[in-house]
């Protein structure tokens, strides 16, 4: 139960710090690029704590669910817009 406990308040803990990556990568276009630069991002943030409840790569995984879900969030109440990159 106690594992349970970390992992959540690990996942907790990267879901703002995933939220603020999000809008400062923003730029119309280019959203597998940024994407890519939000999980290269947490990535390089979890290498810098010595975390061993949850591996790299599950967090990750969630990390690129939570985009996911942010951005399609995002552009339908608009905060984002959509357009081809030129």
């Amino acid at each position: 139960m106690t594992k349970i406990l970390e992992m959540l308040g690990v996942i907790g803990g990267f879901i703002p710090v995933i939220l603020v990556l999000i809008k400062q990568f923003e730029t119309p276009g280019f959203g597998a690029e940024k994407k890519a630069a939000v999980l290269d991002a947490v990535s390089k943030i979890y290498d810098g704590f010595s975390i061993t409840v949850i591996t790299k790569e599950k967090v990750l995984g969630i990390a690129g669910s939570i985009i996911d879900i942010a951005v399609a969030f995002f552009n339908v109440v608009g905060w984002f817009k959509n357009s081809n990159p030129i």
